[in-house]
């Protein structure tokens, strides 16, 4: 397990590597570390502005992470950006952002530029709200058709990911962040999630589940032709007040 002072200590070491590499134009922490919000088990977040090689420039870093005593990496990539997550021995993560330096910059709060330049960027928000309802039902669909099949394992997979999108649309009504869970245990009344959680793959049970979940999902959908559609899944499924 790593320390706090192993984890300020490689981050350092990575600002030191970043200032001295002719192709790093600019560099900035992300994450709970530029907002002073770190805490025992935060990771280390660190983003680069690459003006020219950029392949060459991965592999260099990605080499440096290995001698630093990474044992596995992988790729996120957005865009033209590559997020490369790195599995340290310790268990730390460590995320670097490798970013064209015309597109680098802030899209979100958590970002505290170290040195270089950065662009203005429009900032990254909550997620759309059409879109996790989509992924709900799309959700709610295979999760119908695995029951249907006794496909208990798939079915409690795709209901498990049916509650992720539904929660999130919990966080958007409360205000709170719904990106990557991060609101959740803000969320006034989070519990009401309880009984959506399958406690084995029996089919009754997970049925039992997909029920509760189904009301919740209609408790967040307006359009009526919707809800009937959402609400013929699991029948008898009603919405929430």
């Amino acid at each position: 397990m790593f320390t706090v002072s192993e984890r300020n200590r490689l981050r350092q070491d990575l600002v030191d590597a970043a200032e001295v590499d002719p192709r790093v134009v600019a560099a900035a922490l992300t994450g709970s570390a530029a907002v002073g919000a770190e805490d025992r088990w935060s990771d280390i977040d660190f983003a680069l502005s690459v003006d020219r090689e950029m392949d060459a420039v991965v592999a260099d870093w990605t080499d440096l992470m290995y001698a630093c005593d990474a044992v596995s990496h992988v790729d996120v990539r957005r865009g033209a950006v590559l997020f490369r997550v790195f599995l340290m021995r310790s268990t730390l993560q460590v995320d670097i952002a490798f970013w064209p330096a015309a597109e680098f910059g802030a899209t979100g709060p958590t970002f505290k530029l170290l040195f270089g330049e950065a662009n203005e960027l429009p900032q990254a928000g909550q997620p759309g709200r059409d879109e996790l309802i989509g992924l709900a039902w799309l959700y709610a669909l295979h999760a119908r058709s695995s029951l249907a099949r006794g496909r208990g394992w798939q079915a409690l997979y795709m209901i498990n990911g049916m509650r992720d999108h539904v929660m999130s649309l919990r966080c958007l009504a409360e205000g709170v962040n719904a990106v990557q869970g991060r609101g959740l245990d803000d969320l006034r009344d989070a519990d009401a999630f309880a009984g959506t959680v399958a406690r084995s793959t029996d089919l009754d049970e997970l049925r039992r589940a997909f029920h509760v979940l189904t009301g919740l999902l209609l408790a967040e959908i307006t359009d009526p032709a919707l809800a009937g559609a959402v609400r013929a899944l699991s029948p008898g499924a009603a919405a929430q007040p």
